[in-house]
This record gives structure tokens, C-alpha cells and sequence, in this order.
């Protein structure tokens, strides 16, 4: 590309695991790609440095703090991110924070008609449905390895003969540890993932596979393909990122390193595919190659199913269960309940909901936010594991 043509990108989520790996693939390809803007929750430590580093020239952070550059222009708090929302600030705009306080700015991309890549979860299932029509039009490229790799295996495909979607898991740390032991896992047990490099709250995800149940309905919405028509396996090596399996008996599979940066960099360049430049990266060796795949039981994955059941249950548990997993694995990690008290926090806080359907984006942001307390008063209350089902709604 000529300098003039690079695509200017702004990342929210500029401090985090899937953040850091856009950063990279624009770090790699200065000539493809331009930083304009970056956006974080506080920033951490890093965050002066990254604006340094990329030269970009605006910022958005929840709280104010004085040690960036002087020439870079500072906004805070929800409008600020709304406001960077714009076609004169990037043509790309990655959307890789965590929690719900992006959601409103990706439905301003998506609905000003901005090229976007997504890898959040929860704005993924508060919008649910709607977000179906941006992926199949190539604006809203999906981020996450796994959907990242659904997507691709899906490329230039008649939907209609779509026979079921198939997302891959590790397994977690504790795919060998007998299930009468995980009652006393510890959180830096749990945050050990065996094969990626993540933050704390994802790395349990991935233990209980609660993050699967989230994926699957996530692959749901963002595919628009029913969600009892998408499935998962354990497959330890990581290789393989998702299946599709067609009507015709035939199926797609898309198989790479384990690097966040893959992903990232299909999504900033689709649909181009420019030579590998990533450090440390080299293709996998198909020498000797073992994909071993095992389906995931109930008695090691308690949270997995719940999330399944959530799926059947349909609107609106997606939320529900997203916003249970969030407020359990925040107790789990300071240690105020047990590793297998996540998956029971889940599964009743699905079950004892005695609200209606959520329909509009508020709606469904204030049922995450309710869910989030009602979650903590329940653990805390001693009564979670009691015959008594006190609901909420």
C-alpha cells in the first residue's frame, strides 16, 4: 500500500491480551496500518507508552490522568468513546475491552456503516441478533480465534447449507484432574491456561468452559444460525479453531498456531492475506500431526451445559448467563467462593429468574447490571446451595 492508503486504526481495549495482538499486527505492518486512536478503562502502566509508540493523536479512558504525551487529546468517560466513533477519526475501528461499556459505541459503528472488528463477548450477546447482517456483509469481522475461524471457514458459503458450527476448546488446565478435586482449586490454579497467553477472568472461563457455552450462543447471534446447531469439542492441542460442517456430509476446518495476532491480522487486512511478518509465528507442521478431539461431560463441565441450557431457554438467558459468569468468577478470584461454586452461582442465578424479555439494548444492559448484584447477593447470603429459591428479576 501507499502511505497515503494505510488504514487508520483506533483499538478500545488497547491494554488487553486481544488488544495488544491488533497492536502488534500494526506495529508489524507500519506500511499497511496507522494507529489514530486508543482507548482504555484507566490505561494501566502501559498505556503512555503504547500513545507514545503509535503517535496516536486521541485518547478515551473512564478517569483523567496527566502522564501522556502533550500533544494527544484526552476525553473521558462514556460520551468521549461515543464521540470517537467516527469516520474522521479511523476507517477500523477494533473493539477489544471487556464488560459492557462498549456496546453503545459498537452499535453506533455498526449502525454509521464503520468497518469493525469485535472481540467482546458481552456486547456480542446484548446485541444479540442484530448483529447477524454486519458479519455477512463483511463490515463486523469477528475477532476472537475461534469465531475468527468460523468466519473464514464460512467465507463465500450459501448459509442455507450450513449443517452445524463447531467451535474448539483446550480444555483448560484441569482436563485430567478428577472432578472430585476441583472443589479446591485455587484462582492461580484456574488462571494458568495451558496453551494462550490471557488475562485472569478469561483464563477461569476457560477451566469451568463456561466461556464455550458463551462462545457457541455468541457464534449464534453473529452467524445467524440457530444455537442447537452449534456444537464444541475439546480438542487440547489448539490447533484446529473451529468446524463447519455442511448438508452435503462435508466439513471445513481452519488449523494455525495458537497466536491471537493470526486473527488480528485477518481481520484488519480482509480480504487480502499479506505474507506472515508476526515474531515468533511459523505455520503449523503437519509432520507427524495428531488432532485428537473429545467431547466435554457434564461432570467436569458443569458450566459448559448451563450455558447449553441457557441457549435452549433462549431470550433472554444469553444475558443472564453472561453477566452470572462475571459476577462469579469476580468471587471466585477473591476467593469468597469455591471453583465449583461458579457453575452453581450460574446455573441459579438462570434458574431462579422470574423477569421478562429484555428487548432493546437499555433494556438488556440494565438486566446485566441487575444480574451482576442480584449474582453477589446470592453468593454472599449463604443461601445459594438452601432449598429455598428465592427469585429476582
Amino acid at each position: 500500500m501507499e502511505a497515503q492508503s494505510k488504514k487508520r486504526v483506533a483499538v478500545i481495549g488497547c491494554t488487553g491480551s486481544v488488544g495488544g495482538s491488533a497492536l502488534d499486527v500494526c506495529r508489524s505492518y507500519p506500511e499497511d496500518f496507522t494507529v489514530t486512536a486508543l482507548a482504555a478503562d484507566t490505561g494501566r502502566e502501559t498505556f503512555p507508552a503504547l500513545c507514545r509508540e503509535f503517535g496516536a493523536k486521541r485518547a478515551v479512558l473512564s478517569v483523567p490522568r496527566t502522564d501522556l504525551p502533550a500533544d494527544m487529546q484526552l476525553a473521558c468517560g462514556e460520551k468521549a468513546l461515543l464521540d470517537l466513533i467516527d469516520p474522521a477519526v479511523a476507517d477500523h475501528f477494533v473493539f477489544a475491552s471487556s464488560g459492557v461499556a462498549a456496546v453503545k459505541a459498537l452499535q453506533k459503528a455498526l449502525e454509521a456503516g464503520l468497518e469493525v472488528s469485535l472481540a467482546n463477548k458481552e456486547s456480542a450477546l446484548i446485541l444479540g441478533a442484530r448483529i447477524a447482517p454486519f458479519v455477512e456483509r463483511g463490515q463486523l469481522r469477528p475477532l476472537d480465534s475461534e469465531h475468527n475461524a468460523l468466519w473464514q471457514c464460512l467465507a463465500g458459503e450459501d448459509r442455507s447449507g450450513v449443517a452445524k458450527l463447531i467451535l474448539t476448546a483446550s480444555g483448560g488446565p484441569f482436563l485430567r484432574t478428577p472432578p472430585e478435586q476441583l472443589e479446591a482449586v485455587t484462582p492461580a490454579q484456574a488462571a494458568a491456561h495451558p496453551v494462550w497467553p490471557m488475562g485472569r477472568k478469561i483464563s477461569v472461563d476457560s477451566a469451568t468452559m463456561i466461556n464455550k457455552g458463551i462462545e457457541l450462543l455468541e457464534a449464534s447471534y453473529l452467524f445467524g444460525v440457530p444455537a442447537s446447531r452449534v456444537g464444541a469439542v475439546i480438542h487440547p492441542g489448539s490447533k484446529v479453531h473451529a468446524l463447519v460442517s455442511f448438508a452435503d456430509g462435508a466439513s471445513k476446518l481452519l488449523l494455525s498456531p495458537p497466536d491471537m495476532r493470526l486473527a488480528a491480522l485477518t481481520a484488519l487486512s480482509w480480504p487480502k492475506r499479506p505474507q506472515l511478518k508476526l515474531n515468533g509465528i511459523a505455520p503449523v507442521s503437519l509432520d507427524g500431526l495428531d488432532l485428537h478431539f473429545e467431547a466435554p461431560t457434564r461432570d467436569r463441565f458443569p458450566g459448559f451445559f448451563t450455558a447449553l441450557d441457557a441457549a435452549k431457554l433462549g431470550e433472554p438467558f444469553a444475558v443472564i448467563l453472561i453477566a452470572a459468569d462475571e459476577a462469579a468468577v469476580k468471587l471466585f478470584l477473591e476467593e469468597k467462593i469455591p471453583f465449583t461454586g461458579i457453575a452453581r452461582l450460574v446455573a441459579a442465578m438462570i434458574d431462579r429468574y422470574e423477569g421478562g424479555v429484555a428487548d432493546s439494548v437499555e433494556e438488556r444492559i440494565a438486566l446485566y447490571e441487575r444480574c451482576l448484584a442480584a449474582a453477589e447477593e446470592l453468593a454472599v447470603s449463604g443461601t445459594l446451595g438452601g432449598a429455598a429459591k428465592k427469585g429476582w428479576r
